[in-house]
């Protein structure tokens, strides 16, 4: 099911679709909570993949530059996998980077809300956990969200204006609130006591 979700996602970016489509966000939503659901059967009450059979490298350097994650072999085969997906339509047409840009930024979009579903849909954390003290492995915190999402917004963000300056925060803008919107509609739809 990742193949076509991605596939639509990047071919749209490629016949002209570009981010801020409301149709690609919504998609975009769509590949986030499906890896979200995927996840959360995968991992269960235990995230970052704690309890699965699965090697870790977790020299001190590396946690300072991943807010405290260890580095784990299915969570870099799982990226792995989504960026040559999301990419898969760059072998059928001309390459630029323009493209590679909106891609890039939607992929992050993508890991970004893709990880806050987790915690969204996990009957073992839900929102009530999501805070500093009850997620080990997010360790800094601003402004009530882990410090990887705005990284992640903000290089997105970068991105998105870096393949147009002129519309680039607009349609990027639209896409964040397109998967805003989706995330708080599920946020709801799920809530727990």
């Amino acid at each position: 099911m990742l193949t076509p979700c991605c596939w639509y996602a990047a071919a749209t970016l490629r016949k002209g679709g570009e981010m801020g489509d409301p149709w690609t966000s919504g998609y975009l939503f769509a590949i986030a909570f499906v890896l979200a659901l995927l996840e959360v059967q995968i991992e269960g009450p235990d995230g970052w993949a704690v309890r699965l059979p699965t090697w870790r490298f977790a020299h001190p350097r590396l946690l300072a530059l991943t807010n405290g994650k260890p580095i784990t072999g299915y969570h870099l085969c799982m990226n792995a996998l989504l960026l040559l997906l999301v990419h898969m339509q760059a072998v059928r047409t001309p390459w630029s980077w323009k493209a590679e840009g909106e891609l890039l930024s939607l992929y992050l979009l993508l890991a970004v809300f893709w990880d806050f579903l987790w915690f969204v849909i996990n009957p073992h954390y839900g929102l009530a956990r999501f805070r500093p003290g009850q997620v080990w492995w997010c360790r800094r915190w601003l402004l009530g969200l882990p410090v990887d999402y705005w990284t992640g917004l903000v290089v997105s963000l970068g991105l998105g204006l870096a393949c147009d300056r002129v519309l680039g925060l607009g349609r990027w803008s639209l896409t964040l609130g397109v998967l805003s919107g989706l995330t708080l509609v599920t946020a709801a739809a799920i809530r727990r006591k």
